[in-house]
């Protein structure tokens, strides 16, 4: 296998950019045994408005602007060519993806698979796309997952823990700031794109019914889409105290996390969801549902948060009982610090060299992992 200049030739390919895997990139690419390049299949996808401060890293991308999310660049047969990597890391199972996975086979390369998807969230998939897994998972060396969802469902396929690494989902933890419970001044705040899927109508049926039992209570809702009037129209309707920001930029956002007593992760389906992260490195403890791919994992039910039923009356509940107890907030609180600190990029990192290493090695065996600073 062709290793140039005594460096192990990595390709990472992946739909678009995402802030919070830069500085992953950036460790890979100084550690000096790797040759990194990381192939975007499009800058943007329809549904994102991130203005990314890309980082120092060896980057390419297929296309500008995605139209779809189907992701069918056949460019990247030439592009793979160009690059010749060893390895090969593939973040889906789009057109594209597949296109990777053919030129491997047919030249002798490795396969790692980084799927983010998890046991309960790919489900209900076509037998298609579960039979496109299969075969890919059964000609991948290695595997990198992000939750114990994900590592779930790779065991669901037959893959064997010694083959998994874990590379978690991190944010820059030292960016946000964990202001004192009493200068928080929203009771609850919502964070996300703002449409069906992310049950905004159900976050604002909670602020409603807070807003009659909590004193001064008011709502913090950051982010912006399809059903954005609807939910502020029901606030006004019922004359919940609200600020709506709209969409903000990656560098304005970390200030707002520790603004609100408690981050509502209302969803119906996330594989992870970042935001858990932001809302954990604040302080702020995490009410969620099982559809969060973060639940049971960052956050943990009474220990950083509480991890529901979609129920408005046990939201309600539960955000009434964390309220009142200054000592179980407290706890909570640090708890959440205490248990994002382990999701950091430099673990990411290390779960990928470490998945690199495996899928290398003579024997497939695991080796020790490398050790990347920041």
């Amino acid at each position: 296998m062709d290793i140039k200049d005594g460096k192990i030739k990595i390709a990472y390919l992946s739909q678009v950019p995402a802030p919070y895997r830069e500085r992953m990139h950036e460790l890979i690419h100084q550690d000096h045994q790797f040759s990194y390049d990381v192939i975007y299949c499009a800058k943007l996808e329809p549904n994102r408005k991130w203005e990314l401060e890309y980082g120092n890293y060896k980057m390419h991308f297929l296309t500008d602007v995605a139209k779809t999310f189907r992701h069918n660049n056949t460019n990247v047969w030439a592009l793979l060519k160009k690059l010749n990597p060893n390895v090969l890391i593939i973040t889906a199972f789009k057109p594209t993806m597949l296109y990777g996975v053919i030129w491997c086979l047919l030249n002798g390369r490795k396969i790692i698979v980084y799927n983010d998807g998890t046991f309960n969230s790919e489900k209900s998939i076509s037998m298609i796309q579960k039979q496109i897994r299969k075969f890919v998972y059964w000609v991948a060396s290695s595997f990198m997952a992000p939750s114990k969802g994900t590592n779930d469902l790779y065991n669901s396929y037959g893959v064997g823990n010694d083959k998994i690494f874990r590379s978690c989902l991190c944010v820059d933890n030292s960016v946000f700031d964990n202001l004192p419970v009493r200068d928080r001044e929203f009771t609850i705040m919502f964070s996300g794109q703002i449409i069906e899927r992310k049950l905004p109508l159900f976050f604002a049926n909670i602020a409603i019914e807070l807003s009659k039992k909590i004193p001064g209570f008011k709502a913090l809702i950051i982010g912006d889409g399809e059903q954005r009037e609807e939910m502020i129209e029901r606030l006004k309707q019922n004359n919940v105290d609200f600020e709506f920001t709209g969409f903000l930029d990656q560098k304005i956002l970390p200030k707002y996390y520790s603004r609100a007593k408690l981050f509502l992760f209302t969803t119906k389906h996330d594989e992870w969801g970042i935001v858990a992260n932001e809302a954990c490195a604040s302080g702020t403890p995490v009410i969620t549902s099982v559809d969060a791919g973060a639940a049971n994992d960052l956050i943990i039910h009474n220990i950083n948060g509480y991890i529901l039923p979609i129920n408005v009356n046990i939201w309600v509940e539960h955000i009434l009982k964390l309220l009142g107890n200054d000592n179980l907030y407290n706890e909570f609180s640090i708890n959440a610090l205490a248990m994002v600190a382990a999701y950091n990029h430099q673990q990411a990192a290390g779960g990928l060299v470490d998945a690199v290493n495996y899928a290398l090695a003579e024997k497939n065996k695991s080796t020790q992992s490398n050790t990347i600073t920041a």
